[in-house]
């Protein structure tokens, strides 16, 4: 008999003698037979599952839909003539076979939650709480759904809540046990894992408090019960309980006690360990505020540890750049690359790097909205003033900012406040809102001293004066930030402009800052200009000033190869940045495509050929996003499987035709941001292939041959970079040139020929052909050039 390993805590997964199984195609096939696995101490009559699975259809077609749904299951678990199958199924009932060898993480996950606590091994190291809890991936059954069926729904539903309320229940356990050990990372990781099941858990928030506080880090417990109030204000109109408040209380004031070691879930923590009765929402009802610490998405699907490879001389360029600027004479670096070539990547590795090496390094990050325009001015400059202004717990709790980089903004917090106070008086409820700071700068405690109680008039410091008079006096608001009115004219820009820059150099004197901007490509008029007046006004700053961008949705942007372009927005302003810093630009277009797909490949064991790197590489160029996404969608398919030791191989009948929704998402969006011409060329080019010559294609369309290279050598080349120049030849007997280029990634070809309807194809293919036999009609051979 062979072994069936089912996981339903998260997406369905189904596994028979460790390979995924081939063949459940159909959410009813994974209905039934997940029905069958998790009820398998009992038969179950043919017309109940019938009734079950197809209660819309009459008796006799559910009947049938079953019998042809049982064949097709047996013929996946390799039932049919085996002699002892998985499967009892007889003229009028189904089993799961009571001896069949199989393995369901719902039967383990109950079997492990329902021994003793106090016990042995739990009490020695907690590693089968630990093992118990990481089972549970995500909701049962997880984008399983059988809409036409309102019993299996139900079931479906019941089943999932059962399970998440037990989970909630050994979370809520481990973090104690675990606070209680002194373990506080360990115990902050358990309650966060409790806040993404289920955000309104007030006992998950004390605890997080408590780790918080516990392990060294106040300021950021004091900011989280901040973030509590104000989403239990938001969603119930009420303050958090007494027990809540009173555990802020005494962490506020440093008397909150180590709770003394016990194998039970102890009862005089400072605070209860289950939660108050308040009307709750349905479990799962609304979207998890609070990261996954424990490896696992928010969908319950695996979380794949990102793999960084291939990348060290770039990083070594950027490296270098941050060493000069933080020697002083501040420094600008610019990432470009097209989508996809893994920019955002390399900024995280690199600012995370970055700030392990620098002890006092501040990293803050904006990005901007494609969507947003002019609607949203400055964005990605009020983010990052935002986040060195202590509002930091939201980004913590997104996972956007590492709890180290919390700690250092915080303990900045009183020189931002007073930089901003003393040289940004106007950026205080445009960039910043007053209200938030001034809570924040009386609630603040340094590392060696009490906190003050909120409200409380500070004395002493002239300038949180002058903040409680400016936000007392209506002119800071107590909201989060939303995009301010600066259009309306109080503030000159270049007085705006020189508060910013002021403000950012004040607060550099004490700690160097590396200020990253991402996305750049969609900024806005007023980000750009910003951007100018900043980035000339580094030197001397310990400042280093980081952008990435993509050259292809700039119009008018810094071209690698020395290409000049029209004066534009923010194009022109990182052009004359470049002039003016010098060999800022890391540009991952020009990175060694094939070193990355090796990289990839080799970071995972595994017995992939050259053959298999070779097309991997032509139909990506080395694209991360591309040649990611594309071994994910071969895995995901079984298309690559592991063998017995663990290595990745070829499945037989792997298919390279398949576009990945990701990449096809970022291919189709480029293509269909193209002006109309340059769709119309690349589409009459596909039908040649992944290589093509621009004069046949011309013909096809009827242009003139000049007007077909000029787009094919100037923008289609330069700037959306999705064609490369092969070679140029002349025909002897004709004398006629054929210019020959080639599509950068095959999956672009590909993209470009499936755009095409069946009857445009058809008539392209026709036109193709005329052409070249045109060309070719005397027999000519080819001379090189």
């Amino acid at each position: 008999m062979a072994h069936l390993a089912l996981a339903l805590l998260g997406p369905f997964q189904a596994k028979l003698d460790g390979r995924p199984i081939q063949g459940l195609n159909s959410a009813h096939l994974r209905a039934l037979l997940a029905y069958l696995a998790v009820e398998r101490g009992r038969e179950h009559p043919r017309e109940a599952l019938a009734s079950l699975l197809w209660p819309e259809r009459p008796d006799r077609e559910a009947i049938s839909a079953l019998r042809h749904a049982l064949s097709n299951l047996r013929g996946a678990l390799g039932d049919a003539g085996a002699p002892s199958p998985t499967l009892l199924i007889t003229r009028s009932s189904v089993q799961l076979h009571p001896a069949a060898d199989c393995w369901l993480d719902v039967a383990e996950f109950e079997r492990l939650a329902n021994q003793d606590l106090t016990g042995p091994p739990f009490g020695r190291d907690l590693t089968d709480l630990t093992e118990t809890v990481k089972l549970y991936r995500g909701p049962f059954l997880h984008g399983l759904s059988l809409a036409d069926s309102p019993a299996f729904e139900e079931w479906m539903l019941l089943k999932g809540e059962e399970t998440q309320r037990r989970v909630l229940s050994l979370l809520e356990q481990l973090a104690a046990l675990q606070l209680a050990r002194g373990a506080t990372a360990e115990a902050a990781r358990w309650a966060r894992r409790q806040l993404e099941l289920e955000p309104y858990c007030e006992a998950a928030h004390r605890q997080l408090m408590a780790a918080l506080a516990l392990g060294g880090e106040r300021p950021a417990a004091l900011a989280h019960y901040e973030a509590v109030r104000r989403l239990f204000a938001e969603e119930f109109g009420c303050e958090p309980d007494d027990e809540t408040q009173a555990l802020y209380a005494q962490i506020r004031h440093g008397t909150l006690l180590q709770p003394q070691p016990q194998l039970r879930v102890p009862e005089t923590l400072p605070f209860p360990v289950f939660a108050a009765a308040r009307p709750q929402p349905r479990l799962g009802a609304q979207p998890p505020p609070f990261p996954l610490p424990t490896g696992e998405l928010s969908d319950g699907r695996a979380l794949e540890r990102p793999r960084f490879v291939a990348r060290e001389r770039e990083l070594a360029h950027l490296d270098i750049l941050l060493q000069r600027a933080l020697a002083s004479p501040g420094g600008l670096a610019l990432i470009a690359g097209e989508a996809g070539a893994g920019k955002t990547a390399l900024l995280d590795e690199w600012t995370r790097r970055a700030a392990e090496e620098y002890g006092d390094l501040i990293v803050l990050r904006g990005s901007c909205n494609a969507h947003g325009s002019a609607g949203d001015p400055y964005l990605p400059f009020r983010e990052i003033l935002q986040t060195l202004a202590g509002d930091v717990e939201g980004k913590r709790a997104g996972g956007t900012l590492s709890t180290e980089q919390v700690r250092r903004a915080w303990e900045a917090l009183p020189a931002v406040g007073a930089a901003l106070v003393e040289h940004g008086p106007d950026l205080i409820d445009t960039f910043v809102p007053g209200g938030a700071l001034l809570q924040r700068v009386e609630g603040f405690a340094g590392p060696r001293g009490a906190p003050r109680p909120l409200g409380h008039r500070p004395s002493g410091q002239v300038w949180q004066v002058r903040l409680r008079e400016m936000a007392l006096g209506g002119r800071a608001g107590e909201g989060a930030a939303a995009a301010p009115d600066l259009g309306r004219g109080l503030t000159p820009q270049p007085d705006l402009f020189a508060q910013v820059t002021k403000v950012l150099h004040t607060v550099a004197m004490g700690r160097p800052l590396l200020l990253a901007i991402d996305d750049l490509q969609w900024a806005d008029g007023a980000t750009a200009a910003l951007l100018f007046h900043l980035g000339r006004r580094l030197a001397g700053s310990r400042i280093l000033l980081v952008c990435t961008f993509r050259p292809e949705a700039l119009p008018d942007a810094i071209d690698p190869n020395g290409l000049e372009r029209p004066l534009g927005s923010v194009g022109s302003v990182l052009r004359e940045l470049t002039r003016e810093w010098g060999d800022v630009l890391v540009d991952l277009d020009h990175s060694d495509g094939r070193a990355f797909v090796e990289a990839y490949v080799d970071s995972d064991p595994n017995c992939l050929g050259a053959g298999f790197r070779q097309a991997l590489y032509d139909h990506t160029e080395g694209n991360p996003l591309f040649t990611v996404e594309l071994l994910r969608s071969f895995e995901r398919r079984g298309a690559l499987v592991r063998e017995e030791a663990g290595r990745w191989i070829e499945a037989p009948g792997l298919d390279w035709k398949h576009l990945p929704a990701r990449v096809e998402a970022v291919i189709a969006g480029h293509l269909a941001g193209l002006p109309d011409e340059d769709r119309a060329l690349l589409g009459a080019a596909s039908v040649q292939g992944d290589k093509f010559a621009a004069e046949v294609a011309a013909r096809v369309l009827g242009w003139d041959e000049e007007a077909a290279l000029r787009r094919l050598s100037g923008p289609l080349r330069t700037r959306h970079r999705l064609v490369d120049s092969i070679s140029l030849e002349r025909l002897v007997s004709s004398g006629q040139r054929l210019s020959h280029y080639r599509f950068r990634h095959l999956l672009v070809q590909r993209s470009a020929y499936d755009s095409l309807d069946t009857v445009e194809r058809a008539r392209l293919h026709e036109a193709t052909g005329r052409a070249l036999e045109a060309i070719y009609s005397q027999g000519e051979r080819r001379a090189g050039l």
